[in-house]
């Protein structure tokens, strides 16, 4: 049997003027799409003619295999019903020298350090995706398997700040030393190094991520049916949006993730907060800030280090002005450009070497939320269906998620997964450089993918292709949520069906 990729070259732009007319506007992007749609090939002349059946990527597992990747990324003491065999508590001594507890959280990527400011943004993503499409969750039977996932963060999240204080805990361990060794995090047996933030230190994009995520997990648990549960993240949002809007300017990251800008993790957090708690001062605030900071321009991508994208499709959303959908549709639109954004020969939107994907997922995330919202539905979810499937396989001869598809990667750069069973020593001979598969599959991990010239290869020592990350999954868990959503409601696009034929 061979697998073929279903693919859709996809054009034109919007641009927003400084007063623009935006039903004008509209109208010239439908006529430019018309136009070129009457000289491009027919749909159906991408692929080859076979007899088609309408085959789609089981969605809903990759969902359930993605929260599982979040499971092997605990830290702390871990429950009970930990689904994760060759994962044991771990970092159970992390704390700050006043005492404040700071165990839990996920570790960051393929190491063993706690960066909330990327943990921060993968929990509001994460919480976002399940709040946009919870029919699929509900219909997978993941809702409550998704709000354990989530609640996993925001507690430890909670924790960062003690009661009472300005002081604000935003990285535990030592990257630097951390780096330098290769093992599992449950044989870490040291104080580990804890970074924070106190008096005048600045951190508004730091702390407004943490307040964002826990708002988040608060209206993910409210819609739930669950708001006994959300009253304690919605506190403490409210206590770390304050805090935040009073240490205006970046937090001191040292040489990881390191943020350029602060401002927008500021607009991310009031909409947040204001959808947490109904407070139109919130909104209000959020409005002002997106116009006197110049938000509305153009991103890079949607991803740890700009959140203006998923700002504006929320905004779009609480108060339906045009304005903020046609600026998210500066973005979108060009990234279904060919001559625009870059993209590797075999289609796979490309804005860098380094974790590749991610812009792929980020991307494709924006445009599902923004087709349900009703702007350029087909359009945007064939975009998604062509990134999905790059991401899956059908556009080569393996997959990028550990698990999933034709010849997945076993090779991750991942320390816990790459170690033998717990008891048996992890070295460098039986795990960094054991050249065989790791020793437990990481389930569901979507790998960092490959280079402009569509290249990669299985490699554990190669972390710019093969390293996993909390923020990686994140924006890829709410695409393969918002496409089982389409497929159960009957509305799953063309693109997205895999075709085959008997060889």
């Amino acid at each position: 049997m061979k697998w073929i990729l279903v693919c859709l070259a996809l054009v034109p732009i919007v641009v927003r003027g400084e007063d623009p007319d935006i039903s004008g506007q509209e109208k010239h992007a439908r006529e430019k799409r018309r136009n070129f749609n009457e000289v491009i090939p027919k749909f159906e002349d991408y692929f080859i003619k076979t007899k088609p059946e309408q085959l789609t990527h089981d969605y809903a597992k990759l969902v359930e295999n993605s929260i599982l990747f979040y499971d092997a990324q605990r830290s702390g003491r871990l429950p009970e019903d930990n689904p994760i065999h060759w994962r044991s508590d771990s970092c159970v001594k992390d704390k700050a020298k006043d005492g404040t507890d700071l165990t839990g959280g996920w570790y960051d990527a393929g190491d063993n350090v706690k960066f909330n400011f990327p943990m921060a943004w993968s929990t509001s993503v994460l919480a976002w995706g399940f709040i946009e499409f919870m029919d699929a969750y509900k219909e997978a039977g993941l809702v409550d398997v998704m709000l354990d996932s989530i609640k996993w963060p925001c507690d430890y999240l909670k924790k960062c700040h003690p009661r009472d204080t300005n002081v604000y805990y935003y990285q535990v361990g030592n990257a630097g030393v951390d780096h330098k060794i290769w093992g599992r995090p449950e044989d870490i047996d040291y104080p580990r190094e804890v970074y924070k933030l106190s008096g005048a230190d600045k951190g508004t994009d730091v702390i407004g991520l943490a307040a964002a995520a826990l708002a988040s997990c608060a209206v993910a648990f409210t819609e739930a049916g669950k708001g006994d549960q959300a009253g304690s993240y919605k506190r403490e949002a409210k206590e770390l949006y304050r805090i935040a809007t009073r240490k205006s300017g970046g937090y001191p990251a040292r040489a990881y993730y390191v943020n350029r800008k602060w401002e927008d993790e500021q607009l991310w957090a009031a909409l947040w907060v204001y959808l947490a708690t109904g407070d139109k001062d919130y909104l209000e605030e959020a409005e002002e800030f997106y116009e006197s900071k110049g938000l509305w321009g153009r991103s890079y991508a949607f991803d740890w280090g700009d959140t203006r994208e998923g700002s504006k499709l929320l905004l779009y959303k609480i108060t339906n002005n045009t304005m903020y959908k046609m600026d998210v549709m500066k973005f979108l639109e060009a990234s279904m450009r060919y001559s625009g954004f870059k993209y590797t020969p075999r289609g796979l939107y490309f804005r860098a070497d380094w974790g590749s994907l991610r812009y792929s997922a980020g991307a494709s995330m924006t445009a599902l939320v923004a087709a349900k919202y009703g702007m350029n539905p087909n359009v945007y979810r064939e975009f998604a269906c062509n990134q999905t499937n790059y991401m899956l396989g059908d556009n080569e001869n393996h997959s990028f998620v550990i698990g999933y598809g034709t010849n997945p990667p076993c090779r991750p750069h991942h320390r816990a997964s790459s170690c033998p069973d717990l008891g048996a020593e992890c070295t460098n001979t039986n795990s960094m450089q054991y050249p065989g598969c790791n020793h437990h599959e990481l389930t569901g991990a979507l790998v960092g993918g490959p280079d402009g010239s569509d290249q990669w290869s299985d490699n554990r020592g190669n972390f710019i292709q093969n390293e996993v990350a909390c923020d990686y999954n994140a924006p890829f868990q709410g695409v393969m949520a918002g496409l089982h959503q389409l497929k159960i409601d009957g509305n799953l696009p063309p693109a997205c069906y895999i075709l085959h034929t008997e060889v």
